[in-house]
């Protein structure tokens, strides 16, 4: 029994020595090291958005005319040239639809003649006052429908030569292939897209504005590829109609200016932009800086060691700047970092 007290005081003075350590590392008076700033007068704001390259114009290619692809001579990424064969198609059925052109073409015009003979012969006759009148009349109108077919069957002819040259697949412009989806052995309807072609020239910033800051999205921008120090400078082209109903937030496009060769297709980009705030009293501070004790945001701030809390109203934040109204004057320094250490009254020790 007498060991097992002693063990118990011993417990308890232990536990008391613990509690007194605590209460000294809370005790105002302690210094604690922290980093300052001072609060400054925001007259814009600062945010990004993560985007890619893209190319200005890009088109889905595609067949003018159903049939089997029977020759792809391109792969995706492959770069080129305006006019060049990019896929094939049998054929087989565009020479048989020329060939029944052509011989559709011949019978109408030989219908054609003996409607037109029949005509004349009738015509001799009727001024003869041998044939009734009718009859001729129908001969005419026989003769004047032949040739209206003679003129039908030569615009499909016509139809049937220029579909021998959709046969081939070409590239309408200087470009990368994005994607070609065309196979050899594929049949594929007029029109289908077989290929998607980014013409070469103008590069654009493709990103996505959310709804809150469609408003307020200026007109010019800085644009770096991510992990590079390539910059330069990108205008708004267009921004879509309406939002994404996945994600409620807007397709942009801005221009990047200089060299397109220098902005490879699909690469990451950061797009830097800078809004006024259009002479709002406000004021920026480091994100870190704020704390929020429960009755509402605010600041710590540094008077002769010590510092104080002081209430602020949080306007809007980016990734690294604050922006808020308060009483407090610009230039006024407050604690950046270690805020959630403090306590009012604190001694504080600035770290360089």
């Amino acid at each position: 029994m007498r060991l097992l007290s002693l063990a118990t005081l011993a417990v308890f003075f232990l536990y008391g020595c613990g509690a007194e350590q605590n209460n000294a590392q809370r005790e105002p008076n302690s210094s604690v090291k922290v980093r300052t700033a001072v609060i400054e007068s925001a007259d814009h704001q600062t945010w990004t958005l993560s985007g890619t390259v893209q190319s200005r114009n890009e088109a889905e290619l595609g067949f003018r005319l159903a049939g089997q692809i029977n020759e792809r001579l391109v792969q995706a990424g492959q770069h080129v040239e305006a006019g060049d064969v990019l896929l094939k198609l049998d054929p087989a059925d565009i020479r048989q639809q020329l060939s029944a052109a052509q011989a559709a073409l011949q019978s109408a015009r030989a219908q054609a003649d003996n409607a037109e003979a029949n005509r004349r012969r009738l015509d001799t006759l009727r001024q003869q006052d041998l044939v009734p009148q009718q009859a001729y009349e129908d001969a005419r109108a026989t003769a004047s429908a032949a040739s209206e077919s003679v003129k039908a069957t030569q615009a499909q002819l016509a139809q049937a030569r220029s579909a021998s040259g959709y046969v081939e697949l070409k590239a309408p412009a200087s470009g990368i292939l994005l994607e070609v989806s065309g196979e050899v052995g594929q049949v594929v309807s007029a029109g289908m897209p077989v290929a998607r072609l980014a013409y070469d020239g103008p590069r654009d910033v493709e990103v996505y504005v959310p709804e809150r800051r469609r408003s307020e999205l200026p007109k010019t921008a800085r644009v770096q590829l991510y992990s590079h120090d390539q910059q330069a400078n990108a205008t708004l082209r267009e921004i879509s109609g309406s939002a994404d109903p996945l994600t409620r937030s807007w397709r942009a496009r801005f221009a990047i200016e200089g060299d397109p060769q220098a902005w490879s297709l699909g690469s990451s980009v950061t797009l830097e932009l800078v809004q006024a705030l259009n002479g709002k009293a406000l004021q920026q501070v480091p994100v870190g800086a704020l704390i929020d004790r429960g009755q509402g945001m605010g600041v710590w701030v540094v008077a002769e060691g010590h510092v104080q809390f002081q209430p602020v109203t949080l306007r809007r934040m980016d990734t690294e700047q604050a922006y808020i109204h308060s009483d407090l004057p610009s230039e006024t320094r407050i604690i950046a970092l270690g805020a959630h250490l403090l306590e009012p009254g604190q001694a504080v020790e600035v770290m360089p």
